[in-house]
């Protein structure tokens, strides 16, 4: 995956393959070797009570096993030897090279994709952000990137590997604010989304903070897209906000629905501009305000914006509260397939506007 940046140690440095190799040359020589030992000493006390019945003890399975121990023990000794020779006192380690998610190996610059189907070379080495973990399928990495204030997680979808190379279509973009605990709904819903065939593939990224960048996030956009192959046309990127953050999202969409295809809060309170008949308000604002069935504190905060967006230039708010499950959680995961199903929508009206 392009800029997947796992620190590996140096490739090709004789040292440090000496080193290594010695370190398993002791390891398997001590267990080999304590094995053995044990084996030859259970053989003689075999031997040993046979006599009781005047049976002629036979040593040569102990006389093998002993030579084996033997031989390993020594081996294991070589190896302490070699690595403390091969090291020779050095103690700093040459610098890290970046394994890229194609498999390719760089020293320390990730690949920068910067439009749909070109694959350039970064100017500079963007910051690492580490692989975490593996929910849905996809990738999770973290880490902190220039610009931005915070750590941010990046989840890219199992569809991913299939869209990073430079021949194919790069996969669209969702900026996710959302608090941490949310966050696995939020993975299982965009996945349960495209496998129910109802939307596309896309890499989310939440800052730590969800509220980080909300006026501009001009620098994590050009971050993340310095390290994972993501859609760089105007309106390739979505914006996705649950709970806390949807007041952050929405804010995000109504500042600069000229670079987002639109945005979805799912609950949570939300911005009151000013019921002006629209006046102020960058034209094209595309905005889905969803709320569970129950929270009717959410629908009266949609209303109240919707109300306060008519007659904003090419505005278009939709509203809906007919989700329903047994907890909060599920519902959260509906929403979030909802939103997806929504997005898609408009990442593919974006590309006629």
């Amino acid at each position: 995956m392009a800029g997947e940046s796992i620190k590996l140690g140096p490739v090709g440095d004789p040292v440090k393959m000496t080193l290594w190799w010695s370190a398993a040359l002791i390891a398997a020589g001590a267990t080999v070797g304590v094995g053995m030992v044990g084996s030859a000493l259970g053989a003689w006390r075999e031997e040993q009570a046979g006599r009781v019945y005047e049976l002629t003890p036979r040593y040569l399975r102990v006389a093998g096993r002993a030579l084996v121990a033997a031989v390993a023990l020594v081996g294991a000794a070589v190896g302490g030897v070699v690595a403390a020779v091969g090291d020779g006192g050095r103690g700093g380690a040459p610098a890290a090279v970046a394994v890229t998610a194609a498999g390719r190996v760089s020293p320390s610059v990730a690949a920068h994709p910067d439009s749909d189907r070109a694959h350039k070379a970064a100017p500079s080495a963007p910051a690492a952000l580490t692989l975490v973990g593996q929910p849905q399928g996809g990738r999770l990495y973290q880490g902190t990137v220039p610009g931005v204030a915070g750590r941010v997680r990046v989840w890219v979808p199992s569809q991913y590997a299939a869209h990073s190379a430079a021949s194919t279509i790069a996969l669209q973009a969702l900026v996710v604010r959302a608090p941490a605990g949310e966050l696995a709904e939020v993975w299982e819903g965009l996945a349960g989304a495209v496998l129910a065939g109802h939307a596309n593939p896309f890499v989310a990224v939440v800052p730590d903070d969800p509220c980080a960048a909300a006026a501009d996030d001009t620098a994590l956009r050009h971050a993340v897209a310095a390290q994972f192959r993501v859609a760089s046309r105007p309106r390739s990127w979505a914006e996705l906000g649950v709970d806390t953050g949807s007041a952050c999202a929405v804010t995000a969409e109504l500042n600069h629905p000229d670079v987002y295809a639109g945005a979805a809060a799912l609950g949570g309170a939300l911005p009151h501009p000013a019921a002006s008949r629209g006046s102020g308000q960058a034209p094209g604002v595309r905005l889905l305000l969803a709320q569970a069935h129950r929270d009717t504190t959410g629908q009266a905060e949609a209303g109240r914006l919707r109300t306060a967006l008519q007659g904003a230039p090419d505005a278009a708010v939709r509203l809906s509260s007919v989700v329903r499950d047994l907890t909060a959680g599920r519902e959260r995961f509906r929403l979030v397939r909802l939103a997806a199903d929504y997005v898609t929508e408009e990442f593919a009206a974006a590309v006629r506007r």
